[in-house]
């Protein structure tokens, strides 16, 4: 089994990783944040029946995770009376020239607080569509209608636009 959970964590790392980075804005945290999922996600294995993909499982349980983890967070901002605002950013292409670098990493910093800023189910359901899960699979992943998969999504699609707009 432990042979097992290695390789399935490293199958999906960069897939738990852009959770992680979808959620959590710090890098100290988005590390625990990773630890958080891939306890549960070990703890969850022995529960897993076949009825969905092992992508969309794990996925369930990252993003279950991820929502506890934000909420904790905030939780603690509030009781300590902090707005960490301090933004840490995934780095670009070294290869590329400095100019072209800053520009990447400026665009991916207004479209992740953009997509931070989005209310949980959005988050949730545009995260998951980016990791090319269908409407249904996000359906069961969150716990809601695949009609109502779709209306999040607009809404996600519509609501960043308008935040890029101001940029």
């Amino acid at each position: 089994m432990q042979a097992d959970f290695k390789d399935i964590l490293n199958q999906h790392q960069a897939l738990l990783s852009r959770v992680a980075a979808s959620y959590e804005a710090n890098e100290a945290l988005q590390q625990e944040l990773l630890q958080e999922i891939a306890l549960a996600v070990w703890q969850g294995l022995t529960r897993f029946n076949g009825e969905a993909s092992l992508k969309t499982y794990i996925l369930k349980i990252a993003h279950n995770r991820a929502v506890t983890h934000v909420c904790k967070e905030v939780k603690k901002q509030e009781e300590s009376g902090h707005d960490n605002m301090a933004w840490e950013f995934a780095r670009g292409n070294e290869s590329a020239e400095p100019h072209v670098v800053a520009e990447q990493q400026g665009n991916i910093e207004q479209l992740l607080i953009a997509v931070r800023a989005l209310p949980v189910a959005m988050r949730q359901v545009l995260t998951l569509t980016l990791e090319g899960l269908s409407y249904l699979e996000i359906a069961e992943v969150c716990g809601i209608t695949k009609n109502h998969v779709g209306v999040l999504l607009q809404r996600a699609k519509t609501q960043l636009q308008q935040e890029l707009k101001h940029v």
